[in-house]
């Protein structure tokens, strides 16, 4: 019987050992250093090269015009393009963070000594980007906290070679205006320098808009995008007012990147 008895004793303790080596007792620590790197495997096997989201961050925080709020698009390849809010930039503001930084930005948290009071994240199922990131680090200090959400996450597919261009003149009608502003593009198909007859404003390396059809309705003057130029002539089947603004006499159809 005392035989029988210590070898439930044994056995119970091979058991919490089992359990330990299983998983069941992983500090927080090790818990969400294992989700990181699971997501973090998850977006990078994805591959993902151009993206666009929107994101807040919520704290006691002051950023100046930008708000709580902002979208980021990051291309990687072929060649590195960043826009804040629809404007190129070399590098986001130190207040805004791409996937891969947010990435970069947990891990310290995680990695912080004393472990964060509070520190929750919730990655996206499909991608592993995370969503939502919250982080309390001491309990005891106020107004320390912060929390960045991603929303309206989009991945951008665009073909080789395109380029970027600016809605310059949002005109009536479709009569649109749009910049070149990095690509390469046949010089002969843009005008180098036009003047707004109405307003005597001046662009350069514009032209009008020949797609009308196809531009997403979405994209405001002063918006930054990525476009391919479409070379089909076929005739435009949609329903276009008849006003007029003024706009170059080159025009180009394009196919926008979404």
């Amino acid at each position: 019987m005392v035989r029988f008895k210590h070898l439930l004793i044994f056995l119970g303790f091979i058991a919490l050992l089992s359990c330990e080596d299983n998983g069941s007792n992983l500090s927080e620590r090790q818990v969400q250093m294992n989700l990181l790197n699971k997501n973090k495997d998850l977006w990078e096997g994805h591959s993902i090269d151009h993206y666009k989201l929107d994101q807040s961050k919520v704290c006691y925080c002051y950023f100046g015009d930008a708000g709580n709020n902002w979208s980021i698009e990051i291309q990687k390849t072929p060649d590195r393009l960043v826009l804040f809010n629809n404007d190129i930039v070399e590098e986001l503001p130190e207040f805004a963070l791409s996937v891969d930084q947010l990435f970069n930005q947990i891990e310290r948290e995680i990695n912080r000594d004393p472990f964060p009071y509070k520190l929750e994240v919730k990655y996206n199922s499909d991608y592993g980007y995370p969503e939502m990131f919250s982080v309390d680090i001491d309990k005891n200090i106020a107004d320390e906290e912060y929390s960045f959400i991603n929303s309206d996450f989009k991945i951008m597919e665009c073909e080789s070679g395109s380029l970027t261009g600016k809605l310059v003149l949002k005109g009536i009608c479709m009569n649109y205006v749009i910049e070149v502003v990095d690509g390469n593009i046949d010089p002969d198909l843009i005008e180098e320098t036009w003047i707004n007859p109405s307003t005597n404003d001046s662009y350069n390396n514009v032209f009008a808009l020949g797609s009308l059809c196809d531009f997403p309705e979405s994209i405001e003057e002063g918006d930054v995008f990525q476009f391919s130029i479409v070379t089909d002539e076929s005739p435009q089947s949609c329903a276009v007012c008849q006003a007029y603004s003024p706009v170059p006499e080159k025009s180009i159809r394009i196919k926008v990147c979404q």
